[in-house]
């Protein structure tokens, strides 16, 4: 008597499934990667500018080998890969937990100086919020007076300015808005504000102007001049 076509064909598939089985066993689990490896594959991922590999990667070092002496350029590849890859807040966080973790590191100027540009980054258009030029500039103040003298304290100095003139052009942009819209009173105390506040910068020049133009300017440089 001949077995059921439908028997047979179980047979099949149990027989293929075994097969599989055994070839997978054959061939094992995948190598684990040592601290080394890890880390040089991280380093690949990085120069080629894929930052989420990277960073995944230089975690995986961190988990799996968290006393190695790459610890620590590893935890400031995976801020500086945030960073890189425009995930600011990410980045600000990492950079403060390799600052807790290793707060006497010869790449701490490197460390602040990149959070301040991790602010400065995220500001947007003149007439946007403008905390995040303002938390920029209170880093960057940091770095100028912690490391005077040097290129992390001049480049500070640097960028302080030019989120002063970002803060100006802010109130020169409302001030403008309030002049088109008829607030002439309005829009002079924006004015006036921005020449009291950012007298050095552009954006006061055409505050000055603006003060000018109604007459007002003589008075509000009084307030201004020592």
């Amino acid at each position: 008597m001949t077995r059921p076509a439908y028997r047979t064909l179980l047979d099949g598939f149990a027989t293929a499934i075994l097969a599989a089985t055994f070839a997978l066993a054959g061939c094992g689990a995948p190598p684990v990667l040592g601290e080394v490896e890890l880390f040089e594959e991280a380093n690949r991922e990085f120069e080629r500018e894929q930052f989420s590999l990277s960073s995944q990667h230089y975690e995986e070092l961190l988990e799996q080998h968290p006393f190695s002496d790459l610890a620590e350029i590893a935890r400031l590849r995976i801020a500086h890969s945030y960073y890189l890859n425009g995930e600011f807040e990410k980045a600000v966080a990492a950079f403060g937990d390799f600052e807790r973790l290793h707060p006497a590191s010869p790449l701490m100027g490197f460390v602040e100086y990149t959070v301040g540009m991790s602010y400065l980054d995220q500001i947007g258009p003149a007439d946007r919020d403008k905390s995040s030029a303002v938390n920029a500039i209170r880093q960057f103040e940091r770095v100028r007076d912690r490391y005077q003298g040097t290129l992390y304290g001049r480049l500070a100095a640097f960028r302080i300015s030019e989120c002063l003139e970002i803060l100006a052009s802010h109130e020169l942009v409302i001030g403008d808005y309030y002049r088109r819209v008829g607030k002439t009173a309005a829009s002079m105390r924006r004015y006036t504000y921005l020449v009291e506040q950012y007298p050095d910068t552009d954006a006061a020049v055409l505050g000055r102007r603006r003060l000018a133009d109604t007459g007002t300017l003589g008075e509000i440089l009084d307030k201004v001049t020592p």
